[in-house]
This record gives C-alpha cells, sequence and structure tokens, in this order.
C-alpha cells in the first residue's frame, strides 16, 4: 500500500468523523420550571361591627413549588401547602386583588378556591362558655395552659370595677386581662331575671358592663357580639330581636336549639345523633350543660363530630359549665386535646363562641370571582451534553523493497447542535493517524482516533425543554491493501 493511498484513506476518516460529530443528537437535559401567578379578587358583602373578620381559602394548585400568596398587597395570617393533596390553605382577613405566586414544570389545570367552613380548614369546632362570675378562676386556667381560649358569661351587677377576687369572683380587672390574653366576653343579663322582668333593659344594662371591660382593656376594638338568656328563658327573644338590628352589637343567642351544628348548611343524622343546619343567618344556639354531670357525654360528641365529618359536613359543639365544674372539664379538655387537637389529629377549631359564629358571618358574606393563569417569568435552565467518537484503523502491507513511510494525519472535527432550550453545544476531536511500512518485511500501520466533546451551555429559556440524550458515536475502520 503507498502512500497516497494511506494518505487517502485517512483524509475519509477524517471526513467521516466531521460528518459524524455534525449530524449525532444533540438535545439537552433540562429539567426547569417556569414561574406562574394566578389572580383573582375576593369581594365581601357589608358586615356588621366584627372583631374576628378572617377567612380560610383552600387553593387547589395540583403539583407546584414554592407556592405564596398576598391579598390585597398583605401577606396571609396563616398559609400551609400540602404537596400530597396539591393544596394551599391560607388564611386572611383582607379582601380585594388576591394573587398566588408558584413555581411548576408546566401550566397546572384546573386551578380552583375555596372557602373553608371552618377557620384552618377543621373538620369540627368546639366552643366553650362559662357563666355567672363565680368558682371560674379554676376552670379558666385549665383552658389557658392547653393554649385555647373560651368565653365568660356575665351578670353585670356582680361585676365591680376595681375588685380582684379572682380565687371566687371575676371582676372588671379580670375580665380586662382575659381579653388581653384573647378570651371573649358575653352579656348573661343585669340581674340573671328568670321567669318575670325579661325585659330590654335588663340586655342593655348587662351588655354595658361588658362593654366597660372592653374599652378599658388593650383591645377596645374587640365587639361583643354573644348574649346568653338566664335560665334558657325564651322569654328574651323578643327584646333580644329588637336590640340586634344596631341598638347593640350583639349578633346571637345563647338559649335556644341544638347545641350541636352542621356548619355546612343541612341537618344530619348518624348513629341517633342529629347535627341541626347552622349558618350565618341563624341567631340562636344551643348550650350543652352535660360536662357539669359527666365528661363522657361531651367526649362522645367529639367521637362522633370526628367520625361523621367529611368534605361536605363540618360541625360546631358548644358547650357550657357554671362555677366549680373543673373536675369532668379536665377530662373533656384532655380528651379533646390528645386525641383530635394539637397533641392528636389536629382536627379540632377549639375557639369562643363569638368567633365561630362571627367566621360563619364572614364566610356566608364572601365571594370569589374566577381568575386568570399567567407565566410570570423566564427562570434559568442548565443543559449539558455529551460526544464521544473512537476510531481504530489497522493496516498490514508487505513490500519488497526497503522504505519507510510515515503518514501523520490530524483531524478536527467541529459538532455544533442546536436544543430546544436554545444551548450551543461544540465538540472538538483532534486524530492522529501514523502508518509505518518497512521493506522486506510486514508493515504494519495503526491509526487510532478519538474525539471527545463535552459542552455545558446556560440558557434564559422558558420551561417545555426536552429529554437529556447521550450519543455516543463508534466508527470502526479498517484499511487493508
Amino acid at each position: 500500500m503507498n502512500m497516497n493511498r494511506l494518505s487517502g484513506r485517512i483524509a475519509t476518516l477524517a471526513i467521516v468523523m466531521i460528518f459524524a460529530l455534525a449530524h449525532t443528537g444533540h438535545s439537552a437535559y433540562a429539567q426547569s420550571t417556569v414561574a406562574y401567578t394566578y389572580s383573582f379578587d375576593i369581594q365581601q358583602a357589608t358586615l356588621p361591627p366584627l372583631f374576628y373578620t378572617d377567612l380560610t381559602y383552600i387553593a387547589h394548585l395540583g403539583a407546584v413549588s414554592a407556592p405564596s400568596v398576598t391579598v390585597n398587597g398583605r401577606a396571609p395570617l396563616s398559609s400551609s401547602y400540602s404537596a400530597a393533596t396539591g393544596d394551599l390553605v391560607f388564611t386572611s382577613d383582607q379582601v380585594g386583588a388576591a394573587v398566588i405566586s408558584f413555581s411548576a414544570v408546566s401550566a397546572p389545570a384546573g386551578i380552583t378556591v375555596n372557602k373553608a367552613s371552618l377557620k384552618g380548614n377543621k373538620a369540627w369546632a368546639w366552643s366553650h362558655g362559662m357563666d355567672d362570675n363565680v368558682y371560674l378562676q379554676n376552670q379558666i386556667d385549665l383552658i389557658t395552659a392547653k393554649g385555647w381560649r373560651a368565653t365568660l358569661f356575665m351578670i353585670g351587677k356582680d361585676v365591680s370595677p376595681t375588685r380582684q377576687e379572682s380565687g371566687w369572683i371575676i371582676d372588671q380587672p379580670g375580665l380586662v386581662e382575659l381579653i388581653d390574653q384573647g378570651w371573649s366576653v358575653g352579656d348573661h343579663s343585669w340581674s340573671h331575671a328568670c321567669g318575670s322582668g325579661q325585659t330590654a333593659a335588663e340586655i342593655t344594662k348587662g351588655f354595658a358592663v361588658v362593654q366597660q371591660a372592653v374599652d378599658a382593656s388593650n383591645h377596645p376594638d374587640h365587639v361583643v357580639t354573644a348574649f346568653a338568656a338566664p335560665c334558657f328563658d325564651a322569654a328574651y327573644d323578643a327584646p333580644f330581636e329588637a336590640l340586634r338590628d344596631g341598638a347593640t352589637t350583639l349578633l346571637f343567642n345563647e338559649s335556644q336549639g341544638n347545641p350541636l351544628m352542621n356548619v355546612d348548611g343541612a341537618d344530619y343524622t348518624s348513629g341517633g345523633e342529629t347535627a341541626s343546619a347552622m349558618d350565618s343567618t341563624i341567631d340562636k344556639i344551643g348550650r350543652d350543660t352535660g360536662i357539669e354531670a359527666s365528661s363522657s357525654g361531651a367526649i362522645a360528641t367529639f367521637n362522633w363530630m370526628s367520625a361523621n365529618a367529611s368534605a361536605n359536613r363540618h360541625f360546631w359543639f358548644n358547650t357550657l359549665s357554671h362555677g366549680n365544674q373543673e373536675s369532668n372539664l379536665t377530662k373533656v379538655l384532655n380528651s379533646a386535646y390528645s386525641t383530635y387537637g394539637p397533641g392528636g389529629t389536629d382536627e379540632l377549631w377549639m375557639a369562643p363562641s363569638d368567633e365561630i359564629y362571627s367566621y360563619l358571618l364572614v364566610r356566608d358574606n364572601t365571594t370569589i370571582l374566577v381568575g386568570t393563569l399567567a407565566e410570570s417569568g423566564r427562570p434559568t435552565s442548565t443543559a449539558t451534553n455529551t460526544a464521544t467518537a473512537t476510531n481504530t484503523a489497522t493496516a498490514t502491507n508487505t513490500a519488497t523493497g526497503t522504505a519507510t513511510n510515515t503518514a501523520t494525519a490530524t483531524n478536527t472535527a467541529t459538532a455544533t447542535g442546536t436544543a430546544t432550550n436554545t444551548a450551543t453545544n461544540t465538540a472538538t476531536a483532534t486524530n492522529t493517524a501514523t502508518a509505518t511500512n518497512t521493506a522486506t518485511a510486514t508493515n504494519t500501520a495503526t491509526a487510532t482516533n478519538t474525539a471527545t466533546g463535552t459542552a455545558t451551555a446556560t440558557s434564559t429559556t422558558p420551561a417545555q425543554e426536552v429529554p437529556a440524550n447521550t450519543h455516543i458515536v463508534l466508527l470502526p475502520l479498517v484499511i487493508t491493501p
């Protein structure tokens, strides 16, 4: 084999390598996300004066990352995202323009935003009230120790503006301290008149005493909305209704009705127990006094609510105790906390009755308008591409005479590929072939050509990237005489 033929073979090898590198795959691996915003409006009808105005929302986003939300330009009071359900649950006391921001590999379909039946999207709620001013401090301490709050319903004439003897009676200084801690106070009339004397003055004079305690607290904006008719006396219904529309801030009466309620607006019966329909148009709720006889009744109701709650059924149970009931209340509190509260499944919302009623009022007067989804940014993605070519040529030649021929070829191959993320990848191959022929012998020419190219590109393109591809090109070439 002469030099010309060998040089021609090597030149052909270089051309083949250039062609192979230029036409092998050049797609990029990119796992990137796009930033999105979902914008919608929250509208609210005119509400009566309220202290509690927050509402919980459930935004179903699907598989996203780093979701956040603002309402009226403000961060929510609380928020949490569950990757398991794809739900962002947030609570806000604002209305107006709402914006949810998040990142996702592709645009999510079917985003929805709904109002939660109860605050924090809890399954059921429990409220507890204590009446008549005296021997209540131990029960107050038990509830406070759980991090919970309740309501004190005060008899107006028995409240001293200065006395501080909480061991046996709660007066204005004690009420102020509890209001500062987030507790609620309610009107239990002026003199606890039952059977006769159920007048509007009984309600308004008792209300004025409670309002004085509010005004003296660090929360003068606290709104007294709860009234508890003494002795569950229905004779208070008419004067209460007359005062409900402006003369006072009172909104509901704890005296009549079922203490077990379904806040999703329909009666529900199961296992001999019925939860009555409840919404913000109803201004009378019942009070369960079973705690004063035994702890078992309230605990059984908790178990029933947990077993029967669903996405379309959320319950509210309202209980009552007077003084010296800490023994049974301790058992009820411990069961609720460790089984269904923060120490258990955390499905329970424990709060004063006026907070729960206010929530229903806000919920029922709030409207969520359909929103729009928009891409809000172009993130950075990284692509890495690798191309490898290895070529080996071996020639064995026999000749007569004496000649030594050496041929060296240096070949440079450049491969340029453009991926869908506009990443440009360059591979450079240097190939050397050496042939040596010796006369009167067997002459061996060996050419080994290796081209390896690795390119890393950074682009600023939106997501919708192609999958990763790595291409290995093997180009064997055998040169024969």
